[in-house]
């Protein structure tokens, strides 16, 4: 169903994003609120909340809605490096053998990524683009390896560049590999982050990138966090350890997605 909503019409994606990012301010929202605000009907704003709770992006709660304050929490990375680190370090070990002298690679912020910069050092003219400054630092000082580190602002979260100028500066790259990481991952909702901006950044990436590669460790799989970076038809490759749900990994390959277990 389509409705008009400041002078354009509104589809039921942008019906869910719109109540999303009501709830991200306001915390709670009633139904007959959102259904004048958005101009359908209080049996479609209900459809609405019901599919956005199944995909556990909201609470439901009497007459309205409330935010699932999980979507928004966002530990640092200091708080993330040291969680999960034999897992990480395997998985970035898998990510590191597909990189071959010569190549052109993206490599996007998370500390699993993080990791697999130690392991990539000895590679002769390589390319790497990032819009991570921990990514940049680390492969400083390479005579074999050129960096190639977007502008934008930082977000001291995740020492990520992000907004217009990180997005235009990708504008006309090509890489071979893109190398991802996630907030939260599901067979529904695809990669997601708290942070809409970054999301923005690791998407132009992707475009921009022949082959896919989502680095993910178990504790991420089944998780949904606030903004969507790409579906999971976007994704060619992951790698996961070997705690990650097996029906999703099974689900992951029924799709023709290949997935390494580290």
């Amino acid at each position: 169903m389509e409705t008009e909503h400041v002078g354009r019409k509104m589809r039921g994606l942008e019906r869910h994003q719109f109540i999303i990012n009501y709830l991200k301010h306001h915390k709670s929202a009633d139904v007959s609120f959102l259904s004048s605000e958005l101009k359908v009907s209080e049996v479609t704003i209900r459809k609405d909340l019901e599919k956005l709770e199944r995909d556990k992006l909201l609470l439901r709660s009497h007459g309205g809605a409330v935010v699932n304050e999980h979507l928004f929490l966002e530990p640092s990375f200091v708080e993330k490096e040291d969680k999960f680190t034999a897992e990480k370090s395997a998985i970035a070990e898998e990510a590191a053998k597909f990189i071959k002298d010569g190549m052109t690679i993206a490599l996007s912020t998370g500390t699993t990524i993080g990791r697999m910069t130690s392991r990539i050092k000895d590679r002769t003219s390589l390319t790497v683009v990032t819009n991570a400054i921990n990514i940049a630092t680390a492969m400083m000082g390479l005579d074999s390896i050129q960096v190639f580190l977007t502008g934008g602002h930082i977000r001291p979260h995740t020492f990520a560049l992000v907004g217009e100028t990180a997005e235009k500066a990708l504008d006309g790259v090509y890489v071979e590999y893109a190398f991802i990481g996630a907030n939260g991952f599901s067979i529904d909702q695809g990669l997601t982050t708290p942070s809409m901006e970054e999301a923005r950044v690791v998407r132009r990436i992707i475009d921009h990138a022949e082959h896919v590669i989502a680095l993910l460790d178990s504790s991420k799989f089944n998780k949904v966090a606030f903004y969507r970076i790409v579906n999971i038809d976007k994704i060619d490759t992951v790698i996961t350890d070997r705690d990650a749900p097996s029906g999703v990994i099974d689900q992951l390959r029924e799709k023709g997605i290949r997935v390494i277990l580290a």
